[in-house]
């Protein structure tokens, strides 16, 4: 054994010879991180491993539980704020039986709370199934882009038969959202009530969204079909005479660059409602009609002869006798009450007026041929003036006079230097880190031998014949008859039969 130790490191040292410095460096980084990776793989499966099994619900409780473990010998630390118990995995079952067996359950629905579905009442699984969909919805809020988290409330009443059409015994959601700088609160208001909505099985109208960091609150609104909000008002104004603005602007661009400014200013009426009403029937409708027919006989003294013995006797009929038949017919009718459903109101918010600011300059005026009442009927006609909606004075003009353009620099001289460099700096970063990897390649798996075995070969071509020993020329004979043999094997039959030539002459 200690002879072939000592034949190994002699061969680790011929080796290690025959690197280069380059070789050598990379085995020794090699070798090093390989070291550093099974030292810290060793460390850390050496770790114990720990895992929740208690959660307290008060402080008694949680000092209720760390005296069972400490009774049994089980070693444990605090968690999550000092609420929960964590133990070893290989003492788990250990943990949990001391807990259970103080008579502990803990507010955890894991396995903390050791609990099992034959221990526990219709009620804890209803609460346990509500409390996974309220995590699965905050969780799939918490996804939207925008939301830093989520927290949602949901409670379902208990149903009772006389209360079954009243709106307090519908269930009920509302969502807390906590948001990041810049979110759109009313668009993530929207999609976050739609998913608690679906998951949690709750009207949309009775889900309630608020910011946790502003104290905004949304609501479905089903007439408006939006949770309209004086935001969302005031950014449709601004939106509208945006586009009125640039209209106005890129037309008047077009003939005059840089000569006019126009500003349109947009004021809708608050006024927008959608009601829904029923609609009932212009003339009454019969739903169903039901006659109802009933017939009576009574028998009395008087017959229908008026006491006429003579006639009884003819009709064989008692003269002390009479019939009476009655009939009574009753008729039900049931009409309809409504037809259904109509939405009366606007589509969109009627424009109550515009206000239109014009400026133009002194040098455009001086101009043959230009006229300001056309420029200002032009912009009327661009903007959507009403004549009999806005008033005169909501059209203001200005002659002033503009400065004079100055040549943009940037543009005759393009991109700056620095700005080139940012640009393209992360693709050249790239590329040389490519080409450094393929030189370190190449130098890496440059191979030693072949350089030796061509110098050794260089050394032994510098020798001549005539210098050689005649044991050193008859091996070096052997050795070259026996390469032409290996390479050629018709060459050893050529080479006796130009031997036999020569012995005969």
């Amino acid at each position: 054994m200690r002879q072939f130790f000592a034949d190994l490191l002699t061969q680790l040292k011929g080796i290690w010879s025959r690197l280069d410095g380059g070789q050598r460096l990379i085995v020794a980084a090699v070798l090093t991180a390989a070291m550093v990776g099974l030292v810290a793989i060793v460390w850390f499966a050496g770790q114990p491993s720990y895992e929740i099994v208690f959660v307290a619900k008060n402080a008694d409780e949680l000092r209720q539980a760390q005296q069972a473990l400490t009774s049994q010998g089980v070693g444990f630390r605090p968690t999550n704020g000092g609420n929960s118990i964590e133990v070893d995995r290989s003492v788990v079952e250990q943990a949990k039986g001391a807990i259970f067996g103080a008579g502990l359950r803990g507010g955890s629905a894991d396995a903390g709370n050791l609990s099992t579905s034959i221990i526990d009442d219709a009620d804890t699984k209803a609460n346990k199934l509500n409390d996974a969909s309220r995590a699965v919805a905050a969780s799939a809020i918490a996804g939207l882009d925008g939301v830093l988290s989520a927290t949602v409330l949901a409670k379902q009443p208990r149903r009772s038969p006389f209360r079954d059409r009243d709106a307090d015994s519908e269930p009920r959601a509302t969502v807390a959202l906590r948001l990041r700088a810049g979110a759109k609160f009313e668009e993530i208001a929207w999609s976050a009530a739609s998913m608690a909505s679906s998951q949690l099985m709750v009207k949309l109208e009775n889900v309630d969204v608020v910011d946790a960091g502003t104290h905004r609150r949304w609501h479905y609104d089903p007439a408006r079909q939006a949770g309209g909000g004086s935001s969302e008002f005031l950014a449709q104004q601004r939106e509208m005479g945006d586009l009125r603005t640039r209209a106005a602007q890129d037309a008047l661009d077009l003939v005059w660059p840089g000569k006019t400014v126009v500003t349109v200013g947009v004021e809708l009426d608050p006024q927008w409602e959608v009601v829904t009403q029923k609609v009932l029937p212009a003339e009454p409708l019969v739903k169903s009609d039901k006659i109802t027919k009933d017939s009576t006989d009574n028998t009395s003294g008087q017959g229908t002869t008026g006491g006429d013995p003579s006639t009884a006797a003819a009709t064989g009929q008692d003269p002390s006798a009479s019939k009476n038949n009655t009939r009574k017919e009753t008729r039900d009718r049931e009409f309809v009450t409504d037809i259904g459903e109509k939405r009366a109101g606007r589509l969109a918010p009627a424009i109550r007026r515009l206000t239109v600011s014009l400026i133009y300059d002194k040098a455009l005026a001086a101009k043959d041929g230009f006229k300001p009442d056309e420029l200002i009927k032009t912009v009327k006609a661009i903007v959507g003036w009403d004549a009999t909606r806005d008033q005169d004075e909501a059209f203001s003009t200005l002659v002033g006079e503009f400065p004079a353009e100055a040549p943009d620099a940037g543009d005759s001289g393009g991109p700056g230097i620095m700005a080139i460099a940012m640009e393209w700096a992360p693709m050249v970063g790239q590329l040389l880190g490519v080409v450094l990897v393929l030189f370190f390649l190449k130098g890496l798996f440059k191979r030693a031998a072949p350089a030796s075995a061509s110098g050794t070969a260089a050394v032994v071509e510098e020798v001549k014949e005539a210098d050689l020993a005649p044991e050193e020329l008859a091996r070096r004979m052997r050795r070259e008859i026996e390469r032409a043999i290996a390479s050629d094997p018709a060459a050893l039959a050529r080479l006796l039969e130009s031997w036999l030539t020569e012995s005969k002459a």
